[in-house]
């Protein structure tokens, strides 16, 4: 009996030490059940002191210059936040810059700590554009030259391609050959040809980081050959969407420019805007979205240049004064995000050869965003007029302005596939605040 109970008192030392825990007293239990009740309690009565009401009004930015926002909210933001201090600096400072100009980051004590709050305070100025809307031609050539795709080449010892082999991929944007800038599919050639049969250093940009890569061309009928199929520019049509008499800057389409075969966004080299002449419009309907038929040259009125081309669009400035066409239009404040509401609205676009006109639409969304980022609110189109003759919003309309309560509230960037009566905008205010105005 003794030896059995000595195994026994073995194996329940053993389970004790591979995971067992000790039973707490009811006294600590009480101890931390009524902690937590007044922790809650706690929190509960923070949540309905006046500060935490201002605090949850933020959300996240406060533009000081919007019509929203109170000269007393404004005084309150001293008290209710604390500027932050770059990582190793000192508590005392300016506060730190957002992204955009003239905006502060702000957090507030034990919320901040846990990173539920971390407001910004935008003290940008309102800005006044001209709201456009007219039908435009859109020509850039690429920064570098871009790789489409690939094809293989017929050889003595069978089928190679060079391009493929030194590790080029569809996307890539090639930017030298053996130090040699290259930007047109003509000038890539000229600098494979020059040492043809040599290997060869290329430059590549891949996803915004520079690459080299070694590449052996393959001559084919006395020319150089890498199996490679390139573009160097793009063209297409959009929709102006505001021109400044300030600096003189334009801008249209409310979202980048994105190669058809490779989803790149295309850099630019340089690249203009014109007058288009709409010769008409297919009509959209559920699963296929219509689109506006234009044509433009060299040779069309020029408007001005393309400087960048961006997430929220394309943009550039006047040639040289604003045209007649402009002259002639009001210029308007530009809303800041939180002055936009759902409600009547419209836009300003053209359909037909008569220039741009004026279409009732609905909000029916805003998104609240801190950032720059398209997909800011939701329209739709109610003006029987447009529905009967485009169905909706239809391709070739991005960058129409979307015009609320006398302010250019947003930018029409995209159709709903199957609603083409709906689409998205992006806030006017990120497409114009997100650039430097400055003429390179």
């Amino acid at each position: 009996m003794k030896k059995k109970s000595v195994k026994m008192n073995a194996r329940l030392n053993t389970g004790m030490n591979t995971g067992m825990k000790p039973m707490q007293s009811p006294r600590a239990y009480g101890f931390f059940k009524l902690s937590g009740f007044i922790l809650a309690l706690m929190l509960l009565a923070l949540n309905y002191t006046d500060e935490m009401r201002a605090i949850r009004s933020y959300d996240g930015i406060v533009f000081a210059n919007s019509s929203g926002v109170s000269t007393e909210h404004l005084q309150e933001i001293p008290a209710l936040f604390k500027k932050h201090a770059p990582a190793g600096g000192a508590s005392e400072v300016s506060g730190s810059l957002d992204e955009r100009l003239g905006a502060e980051g702000f957090g507030h004590g034990l919320i901040d700590a846990v990173g539920i709050l971390n407001a910004v305070l935008d003290t940008t100025e309102r800005a006044q554009l001209i709201p456009c809307g007219d039908s435009v031609g859109i020509s850039i050539r690429t920064d570098g030259v871009l790789v489409v795709g690939f094809s293989e080449i017929e050889t003595e010892k069978g089928k190679a391609c060079p391009a493929k082999q030194c590790g080029l991929r569809a996307g890539d944007i090639i930017k030298s050959i053996d130090g040699r800038a290259v930007c047109t599919a003509e000038e890539l050639s000229l600098a494979l040809d020059l040492k043809a049969a040599e290997e060869l250093r290329v430059k590549v940009n891949r996803s915004g980081k520079t690459r080299e890569l070694l590449i052996k061309p393959i001559a084919v009928d006395g020319e150089a050959r890498i199996g490679a199929w390139v573009r160097d520019s793009t063209i297409g049509i959009g929709t102006l969407s505001y021109a400044s008499a300030e600096n003189e800057s334009i801008a249209a389409l409310g979202h980048a420019v994105m190669d058809a075969d490779t989803s790149t966004l295309i850099p630019v080299l340089n690249g203009s805007m014109y007058f288009a002449d709409v010769l008409g419009v297919s009509r959209g309907s559920a699963g296929a979205p219509g689109e506006i038929k234009g044509t433009f040259s060299s040779k069309s009125r020029l408007i001005g240049s393309i400087e960048q081309n961006g997430e929220l669009g394309v943009y550039g400035f006047l040639t040289d004064e604003l045209p007649g066409e402009f002259m002639l239009r009001n210029a308007l404040e530009v809303a800041f995000p939180d002055e936009v509401h759902t409600g009547d609205a419209y836009i300003l676009s053209q359909t037909g050869a008569g220039g741009p006109e004026s279409y009732a639409c609905k909000i029916i969304r805003t998104v609240k965003q801190r950032n720059a980022e398209p997909k800011g609110l939701v329209i739709e189109i109610t003006d029987e007029r447009l529905l009967s003759k485009t169905g909706g919003i239809v391709r070739g309309m991005s960058g129409s302005p979307i015009i609320q309560d006398g302010r250019i509230a947003g930018i029409v960037t995209h159709v709903f596939i199957n609603d083409p009566a709906k689409g998205y905008g992006a806030y006017a205010f990120w497409m114009y605040n997100t650039i430097p105005h400055q003429k390179p």
